[in-house]
């Protein structure tokens, strides 16, 4: 099914374009973005491609293992855990959430994006998945190390496969408070990079364009909804950030 982009004002608005555009008991996942003319394009693909992954885990490896209690179990922990510390992986965090990814939208370090139109990704992973395994029958949203189609996407595995996917929508075992409280979800790459809004067929995707000019006006209401900060990364930082903010 192909979704129309939209603009919105306010969470009215925002609620209102949901009840409208997302199927009924269907899930639809949402990825915020300050910018909306980012890509949705993993970090690997930022960061030297498919050249640096095995370095990179051999490398995390190398040092994060005297570092942690519970040694991940298999390669998709090793990569979840190198995604939650800031390395680049392919995988590209969504949440069920709209609220969560309405924060990210209209929230950026240091504020470089605040004069720039923010936007909210949302993705249809059953269609998506739907047409990455060219079956139309697919109704499922896969699970990570749960789910065979995922074994040719393994990085031990990749380089050795001769034809390239298209990328995946998944769940996978939410590890840590952090990926709790912000619902997340993931799409994971294959071999190759490119953003999901570069697919041959975009219609598992749409966008909700946030002006502006509006950024604050979202803010406000979140703030309001007590959404902040500390909800989405429950840290002791941001506990005393938090703490602060009220003096």
């Amino acid at each position: 099914m192909k979704y129309d982009d939209v603009q919105i004002t306010g969470i009215g608005e925002l609620l209102d374009v949901l009840s409208g555009q997302v199927p009924e008991n269907e899930p639809v996942w949402f990825r915020g973005h300050a910018d909306a003319t980012w890509k949705l394009d993993c970090t690997l693909a930022r960061n030297g491609g498919m050249d640096n992954e095995l370095p990179l885990i051999r490398r995390f490896k190398q040092n994060a293992l005297p570092l942690i209690t519970n040694r991940p179990a298999d390669e998709w922990e090793w990569l979840f855990l190198m995604q939650h510390h800031g390395l680049p992986t392919r995988l590209l965090d969504w949440s069920e959430s709209v609220l969560v990814s309405l924060y990210f939208a209209v929230n950026d370090e240091g504020g470089k994006h605040e004069d720039d139109d923010g936007c909210i990704w949302a993705l249809h992973p059953q269609e998506l998945n739907a047409v990455s395994l060219r079956d139309p029958n697919a109704t499922q949203v896969l699970g990570l190390g749960d789910d065979e189609h995922f074994d040719d996407y393994l990085p031990s595995k990749i380089g050795a496969q001769r034809q390239t996917f298209q990328p995946l929508a998944a769940t996978a075992v939410r590890n840590n408070p952090r990926i709790q409280m912000q619902q997340g979800v993931f799409t994971v790459s294959h071999r190759d990079l490119s953003g999901l809004d570069e697919l041959d067929n975009t219609d598992p995707l749409w966008k909700v364009v946030i002006p502006a000019a509006n950024k604050q006006n979202f803010r406000n209401q979140l703030k309001a909804l007590n959404l902040s900060k500390l909800s989405l990364f429950p840290e002791l930082a941001n506990a005393a950030e938090h703490a602060r903010s009220f003096i």
